[in-house]
């Protein structure tokens, strides 16, 4: 009975001490997402770093773009404005659009400096709480790619992509992300790894991006063009990139309103 209770014991402990080291082992393996959300991670990583990495499209600290603003809207027909973007991170912007260089007698210029966001139509100082959104979405988001890949928590890759009007969808890999509650869509160039459209608003909003250019350390695409509900409207024409340039920090003041409950 001795010898018999002493070998149960040495097997129970024996198998007790394999548990333990399976558990050990176990949780020393590398945590993964699951798999849906992944490969999605993983694409979206790799476009990062084709652009030029995430060091560098994280890294700059102003930003300034030239070149021209076509905009169709019903009504109005096609307008061209002179565009220049200035950005310093982490809160200051401007947009300025002359389409008066243009032969169209307005402009509309947009500010964002700190806590306090504006625009100016000719002459006329307007705020208002979507002007102050739109400006501040900017800003949050303007290392696009790099952004969502590192703020989001959520990806996934959709392997079956429909063809469109757009593009063959045997030529792009659609990965998504989750970034506020909202669902953001991304084709990815199979041949370049690049991203070509950007869906967004519940796929009511089509953004596509080319001629990617050498722009320091960074590739970057100077041709935009926005679609809103399978209609185009908005087209970027960007003749100039630059990053890590002084701004002078005075055209972030002009035109400042007065905050509010200030005197005058």
């Amino acid at each position: 009975m001795v010898r018999f209770f002493s070998i149960r014991r040495i097997m129970k402990g024996t198998a007790i001490f394999m548990l333990c080291i399976a558990a050990f082992l176990l949780a020393c393996q590398p945590r993964y997402a699951g798999k849906e959300t992944q490969p999605g991670k993983k694409l979206l990583s790799g476009a990062v770093k084709a652009m030029g990495g995430e060091k560098n499209a994280l890294g700059w600290t102003t930003r300034v773009e030239k070149g021209t603003l076509i905009q169709i809207n019903p009504g109005w027909g096609t307008l061209k404005a002179e565009c220049r973007h200035f950005v310093k991170k982490p809160d200051k912007l401007k947009i300025d659009n002359d389409f008066s260089a243009y032969d169209n007698p307005f402009y509309w210029t947009y500010y964002c400096n700190g806590d306090q966001a504006w625009g100016v139509v000719n002459l006329t100082v307007r705020q208002h709480p979507r002007i102050t959104q739109n400006l501040r979405e900017y800003l949050e988001t303007v290392d696009w790619l790099a952004y969502y890949n590192a703020e989001c928590d959520t990806f996934f890759h959709l392997s079956d992509v429909p063809d469109d009007s757009l593009f063959a969808g045997s030529s792009v890999q659609r990965v998504g992300c989750v970034h506020n509650g909202d669902t953001i869509l991304f084709d990815l160039s199979r041949k370049t790894g690049f991203p070509v459209r950007q869906i967004e608003n519940g796929g009511t909003k089509h953004t596509l991006f080319d001629d990617y250019r050498k722009t320091g350390d960074l590739k970057v695409p100077y041709h935009t063009t926005v679609f809103e509900n399978g209609a185009k409207n908005t087209e970027y024409l960007w003749d100039e990139i630059e990053y890590n340039v002084e701004i002078d920090e005075a055209i972030f003041e002009e035109n400042r309103p007065p905050a509010e409950g200030s005197a005058g």
